[in-house]
């Protein structure tokens, strides 16, 4: 073989180990956390395991409780293994306390400019009990995500109570990217400010999707159940339970929101749609024991309310608040000082059914 062929050989076989390796990393690999993968290499904690594996890698955490903070910078998978009861994994509060006094204890970071992902987290359990966070120093939150494509899935966040600004999960998007997140079958409970919060500053897209997820808390301080801000998404199948607040608080100022199907049961407001340029459309919602059942902002006008169950609320129905173009369509009001509050001459009222309702609607009086 002449030196020019041995020598293009040497190239292309090294060539091909690069493009080799270069998709073992793209692909990522399988480490655990804990003992219980005799096979796989394993850490002893999830932040050993995160910062040592390389993009696109899974990450199985076994069961137990590992008492520490946990960042993540990067595609990855974090998937908890369930103990012979079926208990999931708990990320608990460091023996020391919150670092610095508050923060997060699961925090995802991307860069507000280039957002990182695919990032999954499931079966996994944030307990924020015993965190020593001041409240006057900043905010306790379970999981945090901040410029991040990814999926939350069968996650417990409980115990976010310190005094007033516990938050159980807090998206943040980015500022020059569209970034979405999936959460899905999710148990958020023992809040005392927000359940969820779903904010940007408006400069590019953020969609949250909300689905099969329960969100309760027995505060009276609470804020909201769930809160967009700057955001929006399809809200499906949800279940709210507050001594107090808003249920769903939808300030999504862009595009519209599709709010389908939730129950929700002790909030002041249950369903607040705030300023929407397109209007939400919310639909098939079960409303129990609110103060309000579903207000529309008079900035948020062209809301579509159409065939929810509103029962036993304390101050009215449905509150207009002289908005415009809004659609209040099949709705069933039962037992309401107020069925529907503030209507403009420009709303649609019709095929409602109304009982034990004092005044069926009133006027807007601006």
């Amino acid at each position: 073989m002449s030196k020019m062929r041995v020598g293009n050989f040497a190239v292309v076989l090294f060539v091909g180990l690069a493009v080799i390796l270069a998709a073992q990393t793209s692909f990522g690999k399988t480490v655990a956390v804990g003992n219980c993968k005799a096979h796989l290499v394993s850490y002893s904690t999830i932040s050993a395991a995160v910062a040592a594996a390389v993009p696109n890698s899974t990450v199985l955490v076994c069961p137990g409780t590992y008492p520490e903070q946990v960042t993540i910078t990067q595609a990855i998978t974090l998937r908890g293994l369930p103990d012979v009861t079926g208990a999931w994994p708990v990320i608990a509060v460091p023996s020391g306390g919150i670092v610095g006094g508050s923060g997060a204890q699961l925090s995802v970071q991307g860069t507000f400019e280039l957002a990182i992902g695919p990032v999954s987290i499931s079966n996994l359990v944030v307990d924020g009990a015993a965190s020593g966070v001041d409240c006057s120093a900043g905010t306790l939150t379970g999981i945090q995500f901040f410029d991040v494509n990814g999926t939350l899935a069968n996650v417990e966040v409980r115990n976010q109570n310190p005094g007033g600004c516990g938050i159980g999960i807090s998206l943040n998007g980015g500022n020059f990217d569209p970034d979405f997140v999936n959460i899905r079958n999710g148990n958020i409970h023992d809040f005392d400010n927000t359940g969820i919060l779903a904010n940007s500053s408006g400069l590019s897209g953020f969609l949250v999707n909300l689905t099969s997820t329960t969100v309760k808390s027995s505060s009276p301080g609470v804020l909201a159940g769930v809160e967009y801000f700057f955001a929006d998404g399809t809200l499906e199948y949800n279940h709210i339970i507050l001594a107090g607040g808003t249920g769903l608080q939808l300030e999504n100022f862009y595009g519209f929101m599709n709010v389908r199907g939730n129950a929700i049961v002790g909030a002041n407001i249950g369903i607040l749609s705030g300023t929407s340029e397109g209007g939400n459309l919310i639909v098939g919602n079960v409303l129990t024991n609110n103060g309000t059942g579903i207000a529309v902002s008079g900035l948020g006008g062209g809301a579509v309310v159409r065939s929810n169950n509103i029962l036993q609320s304390s101050v009215e129905a449905i509150e207009l608040d002289c908005s415009e173009n809004s659609k209040v369509v099949s709705n069933t009001i039962f037992g309401a000082p107020v069925g529907v509050a503030d209507m403009n001459s420009g709303d649609t009222i019709k095929q409602n059914i109304f009982s034990s309702v004092n005044t069926l609607t009133t006027a807007c009086s601006p």
